[in-house]
């Protein structure tokens, strides 16, 4: 029973000590059979073993909202069913925002051009203390204004795998 326990807090610890990533919402919903997706695909593979995830409320919003789009309850169940498993295989925890008013501010001063989704999907990430971001936007990846105001990178799931 004892190593068994030992054991277990090792293995809590090797996986407290991974580097910790937020992820985008095109990160988990990108489809497969497209390039960025398979690179997606591999990145998330990874999640556990070599890095913590974290995706924040605002992420799941936006999950959610492509969900209700689809037309039938079937397709909305398996993309349900998809996104679940995508989370559970990866072990991706779940970050919800204390508070990120003033960092929206900031965020939006700093660059105009990103959405305000992106904006809130940002500020979470900033809060939590992450030194990584992984998406597909564009307009994010290695954004200097952003990444140097702060010290944090913003990388395509490519770069980390």
């Amino acid at each position: 029973m004892k190593m068994q326990k030992k054991t277990e807090e090792r293995l809590e610890r090797e996986f407290l000590a991974l580097p910790q990533h937020h992820i985008d919402t095109s990160v988990i919903l990108e489809p497969e059979n497209t390039e960025e997706g398979r690179a997606c695909r591999r990145y998330l593979k990874r999640v556990g073993k070599k890095y913590r995830c974290v995706i924040s409320l605002p992420v799941l919003g936006e999950i959610l909202m492509d969900i209700l789009s689809l037309e039938t309850a079937r397709e909305k169940y398996i993309a349900l069913d998809l996104v679940d498993g995508i989370i559970a295989e990866s072990e991706i925890a779940y970050y919800t925002p204390k508070t990120i008013g003033k960092l929206l501010l900031e965020i939006e001063e700093l660059d105009t051009r990103v959405e305000p989704t992106d904006i809130e999907i940002f500020a979470c990430f900033v809060e939590d203390g992450a030194k990584t971001f992984v998406t597909l936007d564009s307009k994010l990846i290695h954004n200097m204004r952003l990444e140097q105001m702060f010290n944090i990178e913003i990388k395509h799931p490519g770069e980390l795998i």
